[in-house]
Order: C-alpha cells, then sequence, then structure tokens
C-alpha cells in the first residue's frame, strides 16, 4: 500500500467510522470520548499502538507508539485529524516510522453572562 492510500483510508475511517465507534462505546461524540477511545479501546483492546496522553490546561497532546512503519502512521495522524475536525477541532500531528503525536487545543470554555437584568 502506499502512503497516500493509507493516508486517505485514514482520513475515511476519521470522518465515517470514528464518531460511531466512540458513540457505540461512550454514548457521546465529544473531544473527551473521542480521547478515552483512542487511549482505551484501539490502544488497550486493539492492541493497535501503546498510547500516552496528557493535557497541560490548554493542549491535549496524544502520543501513540507502535512497531507497523511509515504508512500506520500516516494512517493513525490522518484518522485523528479526520475525526477531531467533525468536532470542529484542530488537531496538529507530528509523525515517524515509529510514532504519531497529536495536539489538540482545547475549546474554549464558554463564557458565561450575567442575568439580564428587568427593566
Amino acid at each position: 500500500m502506499t502512503e497516500e492510500k493509507a493516508r486517505e483510508l485514514g482520513r475515511k475511517s476519521g470522518r465515517e467510522a470514528d464518531p460511531g465507534f466512540v458513540t457505540f462505546w461512550y454514548k457521546k461524540f465529544d473531544l473527551e470520548n473521542t480521547i478515552k477511545a483512542i487511549g482505551k479501546v484501539t490502544s488497550e483492546y486493539g492492541r493497535n499502538y501503546r498510547f500516552e496522553s496528557s493535557f497541560d490546561g490548554k493542549t491535549h497532546v496524544l502520543i501513540m507508539r507502535h512497531e507497523s512503519g511509515k504508512n500506520a502512521s500516516a494512517y493513525y495522524a490522518e484518522s485523528v485529524k479526520a475525526v477531531f475536525a467533525l468536532l470542529g477541532l484542530d488537531c496538529r500531528t507530528e509523525e515517524n516510522e515509529d510514532q504519531v503525536t497529536a495536539y489538540v487545543d482545547a475549546p474554549p470554555s464558554p463564557t458565561l453572562l450575567p442575568p439580564l437584568k428587568p427593566v
């Protein structure tokens, strides 16, 4: 398989399969549940890669380590970018032959306005 085909399949998976997958396991398609699915279901149950994550209050950093080569990295990178795009979130990735690191900024918190006073 070519690298571009792996990327294409990753984008398709992220757009078409991942939201249903997240909803099946966690009942709601959102940022928190998507990260859980990437970490728990795909990593631990599927054993596709080793997963680590951190959050500094602004950016989620997701690390997927595998031993499957550059095409697997291309697939995982495009898949996570596509699924987070469906949530309206930008996902930046760095990839090499055995690892993908994804950076996802947390959505801004809604600003609460004070209640309106009657006129």
